[in-house]
Formats: structure tokens, C-alpha cells, sequence
């Protein structure tokens, strides 16, 4: 037996076109899951990598000098908000320098966030431990992040209790960053302070654009509509006749 069927144009996730085929007997909403299926953009991920120059950065953050619950920088005049869910007072600029720590000396989370209507494609810093090998000195810590389109998530490292810990932080698809920080693992633990922040590809966040099965699909839809409306009109045309 032969099934009567549409083939339906998609894009696979490398964006190479090809066909699916639907079953006509399942009517509209089988070719629009089939295309709908196909739209599924390609899988990307974030990534983190640990080294002063781990990621390519071109903009230097200039931490503002002051005391409260947040404290700001900029980049290449666009503005940074660093805020912190652990700690109500934070100091910025301390001795001149591009840090941000907290006022009872145990940095427990900070998160900085970049100015509304902008990204950025990487970031790195460093996290300075407490000095002197504290008791409640943070030896893991969750790496935060949120990307322009509403994603969050957190991954977990390892921190030295001396030295320096520098982390970066990439995506391999293009992704867009609009905040990145730490918290503590456990919460009660913490650093001493995040210093020498560097972004890379600082800019204007762009309106999204739908991808190439994303148009095919809508494209689909209004055909499907404009045919459904036709057949409607079709049923309506009663034909009278007279003997």
C-alpha cells in the first residue's frame, strides 16, 4: 500500500537543506511537526577555560571606587553593575585597584551584569583568595552565567586557596553573555575578592533573526492556511439545479 504524503522542505542542524515526508492522511498538523522538528537549531554549548589569557578579551573593566550594595565599572564606556546575593556591602576600586570584594573580607557570590541593550561574547577574571589559609576559605565554586536569549546555568570548578584562579568563559556557537560571576560552594565559604575583569566582544545586542527552517516553517503556515480557506469556499459553492 502506497501513503499519500507531502515532502517538506527543512534544514538539518549543520543548516544543510533537505525533505521530510508527511502523511497527507494526517493532514496539516503532521507536515507542520515535521518542519517543526527540522528547526531545531544545532546544539551549542558554553565553555570554561582557566588561564590569564585562556580566551580572547579586548576590553579591560575599570571598577568605580565606592562602598554599597553594588558597585559599578565600565568598558569601553559601556557601564557594569556588580551585585552580590551573599553580601549587602561590597567595595569597589580598593587601593586603586580593579577589584570588587566584600566588607566583612569573605566574598561569598558576585555576579556583574553588562549595561541594558548590550553583550558579550567572553569574559575573564580572577579570583584571589582569602590570605592565610582561612578556615572558611572557598575551595569550589559555581561559575555562573545568563546568555542574551534567557539562558542560565552554572558549572562547578575547583579553586587554590593561594595564587591566583583565573577562569574563562566562551561559547563555541556565538553565544552572547549579557552577566557572568560565582558563587561559593558551600555558600558559607568564600574568596577574598574578583579582580582584573576582561570582557571581549562588547556590543549592542542585535534584534534575532529566525533561521533559514524557522522562515520555511511560516512560510508553510500561511500556504496551509491559504489552501484551507480555498477548500472552505469550494464546500460553500452549492450547485442548484433544475429539471
Amino acid at each position: 500500500m502506497t501513503s499519500e504524503g507531502v515532502w517538506v522542505a527543512h534544514f538539518n542542524s549543520q543548516g544543510t537543506f533537505g525533505m521530510k515526508f508527511a502523511l497527507k492522511s494526517l493532514g496539516a498538523p503532521a507536515v507542520l511537526c515535521a518542519l517543526a522538528l527540522s528547526a531545531a537549531p544545532a546544539n551549542a554549548a558554553v565553555l570554561i577555560c582557566t588561564g590569564a589569557n585562556c580566551v580572547s578579551t579586548d576590553g579591560n573593566v575599570l571598577v568605580n571606587k565606592g562602598t554599597g550594595s553594588t558597585v559599578t565599572g565600565s568598558v569601553g564606556g559601556v557601564g557594569l553593575t556588580f551585585t552580590s546575593s551573599t553580601d549587602s556591602t561590597l567595595v569597589g576600586g580598593a587601593n586603586g585597584q580593579a577589584r570588587v570584594e566584600s566588607a566583612d573580607g569573605l566574598l561569598n557570590a558576585l555576579t556583574f551584569t553588562i549595561q541594558s541593550g548590550y553583550g558579550f561574547e567572553s569574559a575573564i577574571f580572577n579570583l584571589s583568595p582569602v590570605p592565610g589559609r582561612a578556615r572558611n576559605e572557598a575551595t569550589s565554586v559555581f561559575l555562573t552565567y545568563l546568555l542574551s536569549d534567557g539562558t542560565t546555568a552554572s558549572i562547578t570548578k575547583s579553586v587554590a586557596t593561594n595564587g591566583n584562579n583565573w577562569f574563562g568563559i566562551y561559547g563555541d556557537a556565538g553565544e552572547v553573555f549579557t552577566s557572568a560571576g560565582f558563587i561559593a560552594n558551600p555558600s558559607t565559604t568564600g574568596i577574598h575578592d574578583m579582580r582584573q575583569v576582561r570582557l571581549g566582544g562588547v556590543g549592542q545586542l542585535a534584534a534575532a533573526v529566525p533561521e533559514p527552517a524557522t522562515w520555511a516553517l511560516m512560510l508553510l503556515g500561511f500556504g496551509l492556511i491559504g489552501g484551507a480557506m480555498r477548500s472552505r469556499r469550494k464546500d460553500a459553492n452549492v450547485r442548484v439545479s433544475f429539471g
